[in-house]
């Protein structure tokens, strides 16, 4: 249905949620009445609408805590998500941007460094990281050890 598109119940999922939650009680307090205190419907079609309430409320509960029905576009959303959480920028400013190569090759050894983000600006070094494997501390290390920091 076009309502679900437009993402009205997952701005509101907390008040869906309370709403669900206090008809499933409801309908297990009268179902549990009905069972232990002989408490009457008016008839079995009463007492039929209130199982499949029960079994409706109980289902949008689960629905709602494991969402099985993602799409593809959620799925790679949230694995991008967390590809970028553990991903870093750091910005290195140059004195003097000599031997290019030499530098762009001895931040490619760094295990952690984004091999693929290393950008050259004039007289600066952009990159990603992931902040898992290295720290920003041991990126520069590295570049004072090999001589292209001061």
């Amino acid at each position: 249905m076009p309502i679900f598109d437009t993402g009205l119940l997952t701005s509101h999922q907390l008040l869906v949620t309370v709403l669900q939650w206090t008809i499933f009680a409801w309908l297990s307090g009268r179902l549990a009445a009905f069972y232990f205190w002989n408490r009457e419907f008016h008839g079995r079609m009463e007492t039929l609408s209130y199982f499949l309430g029960w079994f409706i409320a109980l289902s949008g509960l689960v629905i709602n805590r494991w969402e099985p029905f993602k799409s593809e576009e959620q799925v790679l959303a949230k694995q991008h998500f967390e590809r970028f959480k553990s991903q870093r920028q750091l910005r290195i400013d140059l004195a003097s941007p000599d031997n290019v190569q030499e530098l762009v090759a001895d931040l490619q050894e760094i295990d952690g460094v984004r091999k693929g983000s290393i950008a050259l600006e004039s007289e600066a070094v952009i990159l990603s990281y992931h902040k898992e494997k290295v720290s920003p501390e041991r990126i520069l290390a590295v570049l004072k050890s090999k001589g292209h920091l001061k």
